[in-house]
């Protein structure tokens, strides 16, 4: 009785033991471990194998035995068949087979080798550590794929974002919410340009909002970013994939191929232009050579006042080219002086209404009571004027109804207005912020019917910056235009 009960108090601890093992164990290899310790401490074990639903070895005591586990095939599969806990004398030894069963489904299976015949109380014991070690074993199992799983995800996570850390572009991710959730290092690095995540962010909120692919630029200082976002359905929500490069080089070179064609059509319209007036010169100054002579006064007149008009064309082309190079050059420079506008204003319109009058265009002004001082380059400001009457009358309305320039000179308190307005043909919205560049014209068709050498613009805008004023203008395709000049009566 005294030993029955000795025995049911080292089972006891042995269980109370066993379970505390089993709370600190982390993978498989130590559950399996604690199975063998307290199996031996239980009963006196010659060797033990742990076997799994395969029937191949997991764990074998002592390590360096080798066990013919071939020898006891059939026995292995009646245990597993039927699952039941079961011991056999096999030689001089005890041979105990004990199913890992949880669930009904069967795990594995212990072999265990005895000197004697186990008790039946150890016999219950080790049923017991093998229920509690196959439900334990299993947990574990399950847990080590959770965290190999996690392991991989977040190594898949990890390469991910070392491709994306890779790339060219900045690449971030918004949430719903419209907050960034992921962001690369290049972002991370270059990211910082003023106002570009906010417009980034504009932009992935949309796409969020639409669930459609969204393409934006920015510019900041010269520089350029293209910003693509692309929608992503994650978790039943959607998320913004948002891309920015610095494009700035890219245009660049756009803007240095369309210069190149720019200087081509240039160097084929100036060859033009210099071209007819020296033609008309050759041709007239011949005629006279040939037959001075037989012409009378007037029609020698005639051929002169051409031969000095062409001339005159001819001189204004090369003062433009020169500007054109002193621009170039930062080199064009103003000669200011106090003077009236009014008066510039009246010398210049003067000296364009033969003009006008020759190309069927009413020209009209209007003018401040009075004078109107400033501190300007008279001579340049009368070439922007004639600049831009020039300009409105070659480019007005041929034989439809009656075409009028119209200058207006106008006292804005400190500062000075001059609008030339027009009821010509009128610029397409697409090209008003191309005209003031060097060598761009409207319309390409134009070319060898109107004169100019598409550098007209460019040196107004040059001049009227330097007088620290600005140029812009209002047109409307088919109907005319309106340019607007504004500079400061004082120098600052």
């Amino acid at each position: 009785m005294a030993e029955t009960i000795g025995s049911t108090e080292k089972i006891v601890n042995l269980f109370s033991s066993f379970i505390m093992e089993l709370n600190n164990v982390h993978s498989t290899e130590e559950v399996f471990s604690a199975l063998i310790r307290i199996m031996r401490k239980t009963v006196n074990v010659n060797w033990m194998a742990i076997l799994d639903a395969e029937r191949k070895p997991i764990k074998i005591y002592p390590n360096s035995s080798e066990l013919n586990i071939g020898r006891f095939s059939e026995l292995i599969e009646w245990a597993l068949d039927n699952k039941t806990h079961s011991f056999y004398p096999v030689g001089e030894e005890i041979v105990g087979f004990l199913p890992m069963i949880k669930g009904g489904d069967v795990l594995g299976i212990i072999l265990i080798g005895l000197s004697q015949e186990p008790r039946v109380e150890e016999i219950d014991a080790l049923r017991v550590f093998s229920f509690l070690s196959s439900t334990v074993s299993e947990n574990v199992r399950l847990l080590e794929e959770v965290v190999e799983k996690n392991r991989l995800v977040e190594e898949t996570m990890k390469y991910l974002h070392s491709i994306l850390d890779t790339f060219p572009e900045m690449v971030i991710v918004v949430s719903q919410e419209g907050e960034i959730v992921y962001m690369n290092r290049r972002f991370v690095e270059e990211g910082d340009v003023e106002g570009l995540k906010d417009e980034a962010l504009k932009i992935a909120r949309q796409v969020i909002e639409t669930k459609v692919r969204r393409v934006g630029e920015y510019e900041k200082e010269g520089q350029y970013y293209s910003i693509v976002a692309e929608p992503l359905q994650y978790q039943n929500t959607y998320q913004a994939v948002t891309t920015i490069m610095n494009v700035t080089s890219t245009k660049e070179l756009e803007r240095l191929k369309q210069l190149d064609r720019m200087k081509t059509e240039f160097v084929a319209n100036i060859s033009h232009e210099l071209r007819t007036p020296l033609a008309a010169i050759k041709a007239y100054s011949e005629t006279v050579l040939d037959s001075l002579k037989e012409l009378d006064e007037n029609t020698l007149k005639d051929f002169m006042e051409t031969i000095y008009r062409e001339s005159m064309h001819l001189e204004n082309l090369l003062d433009e080219l020169l500007d054109f190079s002193r621009m170039e050059r930062k080199a064009l420079k103003l000669e200011r002086r106090d003077v009236d506008l009014v008066e510039v204003v009246k010398d210049a319109v003067d000296s364009m209404r033969e003009y006008a009058k020759s190309n069927g265009v009413k020209l009209e002004v209007v003018l401040p009571e009075g004078s109107l001082k400033a501190n300007v380059d008279p001579s340049r400001m009368r070439q922007v004027l004639l600049n831009l009457i020039s300009n409105g009358i070659k480019y007005s309305k041929k034989d439809e109804g009656e075409s009028y320039v119209k200058v207006v000179l106008k006292d804005e308190g400190e500062k000075v207005q001059i609008i030339v307005e027009d009821n010509g043909i009128g610029i397409p919205e697409d090209k008003l912020d191309k005209i003031f560049e060097k060598f761009y014209r409207v319309d390409s068709s134009l070319t060898y019917e109107i004169s100019g050498t598409g550098l007209g613009l460019a040196i107004v805008k040059e001049i009227v910056e330097l007088h620290g004023g600005r140029i812009w203008v209002e047109s409307e395709e088919g109907k005319g235009s309106k340019f607007y000049v504004e500079i400061p009566l004082k120098v600052e």
